[in-house]
């Protein structure tokens, strides 16, 4: 007797992650692949990976079990695919008609709240901000990239800091130890020596970002400028997550606040000076996100296939440890 599961896919950036959970929210297989990013991997490349997670996905799964809807978070979208950005990823390799694509950041969001009312603040190599209101409708602030925004980032403390080293070892700025830390951190003997390094082709915007965990553990609050970077960070989120708040036209007061990606979790100084802001701004809830973009994904996808996302439902998904899981597969 064949079973039918659905599919959730994380396409990030860097690394794509999948999952097929049975209607239940019991997870019964899992992959990991490369970027699904068609913008900057190119198309054959996402095709690829794509590829291999689905291919994965079935040679994990129990004999005759069939993949139903599925759902696919890609990192080159702002919003739900076209039906020819959907053919282009997806042809040949998942059904067309059981397939959704949209924005990685809707699908994180989605899993943040469990499609509830509130607004979800991601800030990790880059940031984005989502708003859910009563009405289901979805709004977006930020998420524009690198070269275009990501304020409050890890690329983006990074390239302040950066900045900031420069400006004092001109006489523009304020003194600081950021400096001698990004020097080591490239492991140059001056400053005017990493420019070779980051302009190198396979530097990525990922390396760039890794040097603001490094200052946060080195520097924290010990260094004012840094400090002063951190809270500005904080702010920017809360702008944005502000203006995502007023855009959705969501009423539920207080509002659910969730707070996600590698900033918000190990940089004390950015989310303090956020939560501060938030706190100034409006009244909120702040909460953990509910399940991992993958996860959250396959909420969707379960919903889309018409199953209700009780509470068993998604306490099957939540008690999930994906991670482990994925690093013994």
């Amino acid at each position: 007797m064949s079973q039918s599961v659905v599919s959730g896919i994380d396409g990030g950036g860097t690394h794509s992650l999948a999952v097929a959970v049975d209607s239940a929210g019991r997870v019964l297989a899992v992959a990991r692949a490369g970027s699904l990013n068609f913008l900057s991997s190119g198309l054959p490349v996402a095709r690829q990976n794509l590829k291999k997670l689905v291919g994965l996905l079935r040679r994990r799964l129990p004999p005759a079990t069939q993949l139903g809807k599925s759902v696919i978070g890609c990192a080159a979208l702002f919003c739900d695919a076209t039906g020819a950005e959907k053919e282009n990823l997806c042809r040949g390799l998942l059904p067309l008609e059981r397939t959704r694509v949209l924005s990685d950041g809707q699908t994180a969001a989605f899993g943040a709240t469990v499609g509830r009312p509130g607004v979800v603040v991601l800030a990790g190599t880059g940031s984005i901000v989502l708003a859910w209101n009563e009405s289901g409708q979805f709004t977006r602030i930020g998420g524009w990239g690198h070269l275009l925004g990501d304020a409050g980032s890890a690329y983006w403390i990074a390239v302040e800091s950066v900045r900031a080293a420069i400006a004092a070892e001109e006489g523009l700025g304020p003194k600081t130890r950021l400096g001698p830390v990004i020097r080591r951190w490239f492991r140059a003997r001056r400053l005017a020596e990493i420019v070779p390094s980051i302009h190198r082709p396979d530097f990525t915007k990922e390396n760039l970002a890794a040097l603001s965990s490094h200052l946060a553990g080195k520097l924290g609050s010990r260094d004012a400028v840094f400090r002063g970077i951190c809270r500005r960070a904080g702010r920017e989120l809360a702008a944005q997550a502000w203006t995502a708040l007023k855009r959705s036209r969501l009423r539920t007061r207080p509002t659910t606040v969730c707070l996600a990606g590698g900033v918000l979790t190990n940089n004390a100084l950015v989310r303090a000076s956020l939560i501060a802001a938030l706190k100034a701004s409006f009244a909120v809830r702040l909460a953990k996100p509910r399940l991992s973009p993958v996860l959250g994904a396959a909420a969707m996808a379960l919903r889309d296939a018409g199953v209700e996302l009780t509470a068993d439902v998604v306490t099957n998904l939540a008690k999930y440890d994906l991670v482990a899981t994925v690093e013994r597969s």
